[in-house]
């Protein structure tokens, strides 16, 4: 029998999305981007429902692609971008409050920016890593961290994929709420509550609306991304650098 690794609940007008892999630690696996996938159409499909509102694990929100997948690029098997299910927050039609508690890391992180609206936590880390292991970002990471946390914060995370505290990103002038670790539920549920109460069709026009932009604009960066990716991914060091140095958060 198949673990559940998304849960799907409802608080009210909210529909709570929880990707609670603990053996996979919330990594891509089929089961928990399948999951998610399925969770969020399946909120929005749900006539009650007028904000969705996604968590992790209390200690890691999302780790990204697993080692073997990222080893399967690196031998030309395979592409970061081929399943679009990293988008599923842009593309719901309600709403969408990530409240990113625990660590969010590589294309954890990207996903988590998909979000309309997010709290993140003082203490935990958020890094783009892909330069770490010498490959360029994908998934749109080139124009969606810039839009969403800065234009020189989130080229600066780009290309040096280190880690950055909470704390740090809020001293930097990072847009997201960011509050003390155990307020980060709390403070999320509070704001999707306050979006729930206006009418489900005006929350649809409205994310309609201001959807359409970044849709548009991480199409076009994905395919650049993918050409990156040809040569990136190929390069001697990066199989290397995957195989002896992949741990997330570190």
């Amino acid at each position: 029998m198949t673990e559940t690794v998304v849960d799907l609940s409802w608080e009210g007008p909210t529909a709570v999305v929880t990707m609670a892999d603990t053996v996979g630690r919330n990594t891509f696996s089929p089961e928990l981007s399948g999951g998610l996938v399925a969770a969020v159409e399946a909120a929005a499909a749900e006539p009650r429902t007028r904000v969705v509102l996604v968590e992790g694990l209390p200690e890691l929100f999302c780790a990204g692609g697993r080692q073997a997948e990222l080893l399967d690029f690196a031998k030309g098997r395979g592409s970061f971008d081929e399943d679009d299910f990293f988008r599923i927050f842009l593309r719901c039609p309600l709403p969408v409050v990530a409240a990113v508690q625990g660590h969010a890391i590589g294309g954890g992180l990207v996903m988590a920016l998909y979000a309309d609206l997010l709290v993140l936590s003082e203490r935990s880390i958020y890094t783009a890593n892909f330069m770490r292991y010498g490959f360029t970002p994908g998934m749109g990471a080139t124009h969606v961290l810039p839009a969403k946390l800065g234009a020189l914060l989130g080229q600066e995370m780009l290309y040096t994929g280190r880690n950055y505290r909470g704390a740090e990103l809020r001293r930097r002038g990072a847009p997201p709420s960011i509050v003390a670790h155990s307020e980060v539920p709390r403070t999320a549920r509070e704001l999707a509550s306050t979006v729930a109460q206006a009418p489900r069709g005006s929350l649809e026009l409205l994310k309609k609306e201001t959807a359409a932009p970044l849709a548009e604009r991480t199409e076009s960066a994905i395919a650049r991304e993918t050409e990156m990716h040809r040569v990136s991914f190929h390069l001697p060091e990066v199989h290397e650098r995957i195989s002896t140095s992949y741990g997330g958060a570190r």
